[in-house]
């Protein structure tokens, strides 16, 4: 039974191989931008109870496959059947996970929702475009990429959703939160690489992952990144509001 579940979630079960904006990596896009897309245009006109719903249920899908991968990690020599510490919550993806559900289902932390919907989103984006620890000429399918492409996107719905379905809304007035947000995070991730073993890099600041920039600039490049990142996905969000603005507009008939 061992030998079985070692070979499911083995990535030597293959030949195939995924790199950067390959076939495998624009089909993974392809998939959770599709479905993103979909579920909006399918709920847009349901009442806010279903609309809920969705929202909650990838909600909760991200902290399952986020709790299952500690269980999973030793089955897949992906991580030399071993659990990786880097999955900790020092990075920001997997920080925004665990804190999904407290401002999703908490009415008392509601008003911390906006800044991490928007977090959530512009993260799991950087991820999604360049998913560097889904790289290395792993099989497309292999447990590593599935599941880490799956979280994230699963991530990236439960925010999207909360914007395209109007259950979350953005402001440029408070766009200062996810500066904040992100220098929180900022010392929490050194807060991680300080105290555990085994020279870890989360949220990227102990050491350079680009070779043309040195350690030193990390830390402030990092948080240009992910801050520009999420104001690009305001801009985003109100240019989609004004779309569907106009649209409204041209289809309301004149008095």
């Amino acid at each position: 039974m061992q030998k079985f579940v070692f070979w499911l979630f083995s990535q030597n079960t293959s030949t195939l191989t995924m790199d950067l904006f390959d076939v495998w990596h624009f089909l993974y896009l392809f998939i959770i931008f599709g479905t993103a897309l979909l579920l909006t245009l399918l709920l847009r006109k349901k009442a806010d109870e279903a609309k809920l719903r969705a929202i909650h249920i990838f909600t909760i899908l991200t902290v399952a496959l986020y709790i299952a991968d500690f269980f999973l990690m030793p089955l897949s020599d992906s991580y030399g059947h071993q659990i990786s510490q880097d999955k900790l919550p020092f990075h920001v993806c997997t920080l925004m996970s665990v804190l999904m559900p407290f401002v999703q289902f908490n009415p008392k932390l509601s008003r911390f929702r906006d800044v991490i919907v928007c977090m959530s989103v512009a993260s799991s984006l950087m991820w999604m475009c360049y998913p560097g620890s889904a790289l290395g000429g792993r099989p497309p399918f292999s447990y590593v990429i599935f599941q880490t492409f799956i979280f994230h996107g699963s991530l990236f719905l439960s925010g999207f959703l909360s914007l395209s379905l109007g259950q979350v809304r953005l402001s440029l007035k408070k766009l200062w939160k996810e500066l904040v947000l992100t220098l929180i995070i900022l010392a929490w991730a050194y807060l991680g690489n300080t105290v555990y073993p085994n020279n870890q890099n989360w949220f990227f600041i102990a050491y350079s992952i680009f070779p043309f920039l040195p350690d030193k600039v990390m830390p402030p490049v990092v948080v240009f990144c992910v801050f520009g990142t999420c104001f690009v996905v305001h801009m985003i969000y109100f240019a989609a509001c004004a779309i569907a603005k106009k649209h409204r507009e041209r289809r309301t008939p004149q008095a």
